[in-house]
Parts: C-alpha cells; structure tokens; sequence
C-alpha cells in the first residue's frame, strides 16, 4: 500500500490494518502520548496513544525526521549478531 494512499483511510481502518498487519518495533513517551512504531510494508508508521485515555489520537506514516525521537532509545549493542 502506497503512503499517500494508507494516510487516507480511517482512523479504524488504519488501526485495522497496523494491529493485523504491522510488526511492532518501539515504543516510548512523547509528552502526553504514548508513542508505537510499527514498520508496515516497507513504511514506518507512528500510533500516538493517550497515557491517561488509553485512546488512539492519531495514525500515520511516519517521515524519517520524525524517527529521531526514537534514536536515544536504540541500543547498538543489541544490533549486534552473536
């Protein structure tokens, strides 16, 4: 599925499809969210939950600016192949 294409579609369809289809990769918090990244056909997509509602404010694609956020909490050491 094309970005602009995935952007376009319902906040249920959107979390349809991440629950279903995506592979999980981090999650931290971001001022009054709790933040997942999903990698999902190629594409990094970001869930921004409510901490205290627990409710879905928003998903979408997520552009590699947006992914620096996510750079303090990789560990390089855990990349590593044994």
């Amino acid at each position: 599925m094309k970005q602009a294409r995935f952007d376009e579609l319902s906040l249920e369809d959107k979390a349809l499809l991440v629950y279903e289809f995506a592979s999980p990769l981090m999650s931290i918090e971001f001022y009054d969210f709790r933040v997942h990244l999903f990698s999902l056909n190629g594409h990094f997509i970001e869930l921004y939950q409510n901490i205290e509602t627990r409710q879905i404010h928003r998903i979408a694609t997520a552009p590699y600016s947006a992914l620096d956020k996510y750079l303090p909490r990789i560990l390089l050491g855990t990349l590593r192949k044994k």
